[in-house]
């Protein structure tokens, strides 16, 4: 178990410090391509393409963090519907079961698809930059979310077993 939350942690670090990183560089480029275009009247020559990769991969990175935290964008009306306990951890743990079976299904397609583009040596239109890194930041998202919610979804079980046992003794006292 130690192992498992350092490498949670490491993961959390790596992550982290490398979306930090890439945020800076997004900031960065976006104020020199507005500056040398509308300042000093220089076009970049495709360059302005950079930031929208950098902040495709910033942004498959964060879902990692996401869904480590499970605070993916959610419309909990059906939860909401129902009342408190059992039943909200029951609709909860079967939308966990459906988010898990779906990422992963789609991380192998993920993988064909980054593997495909390295063999063809795919660049990006303007500039020709390698665009193996911005599909390589797709597969780790994906990856990282398939992980992290079959991780959420074991909670969530867990949870559930424990409010069913909790209920269980409760009768038994009342009995």
């Amino acid at each position: 178990m130690k192992v498992l939350k350092w490498i949670d942690k490491a993961v959390t670090f790596i992550i982290g410090n490398i979306a930090a990183i890439m945020l800076i560089f997004l900031i960065l480029f976006t104020c020199v391509t507005i500056f040398s275009r509308y300042i000093f009247n220089i076009n970049m020559h495709g360059y302005e393409e950079l930031p929208t990769l950098i902040f495709i991969v910033f942004t498959w990175l964060g879902t990692v963090l996401s869904a480590r935290d499970d605070s993916m964008l959610k419309v909990p009306v059906f939860q909401d519907l129902l009342p408190a306990g059992i039943p909200r951890h029951v609709l909860q743990l079967i939308a966990l079961v459906i988010s898990s079976a779906a990422l992963c299904a789609f991380t192998p397609l993920v993988y064909n698809f980054w593997a495909v583009n390295m063999e063809r040596g795919t660049v990006s239109a303007a500039v020709g930059f390698s665009m193996w890194w911005v599909y390589g930041s797709m597969l780790v998202g994906v990856f990282g979310m398939a992980v992290y919610y079959i991780v959420n979804t074991v909670k969530c079980l867990l949870e559930l077993i424990a409010l069913i046992r909790n209920k269980k003794e409760e009768k038994g006292d009342d009995v």
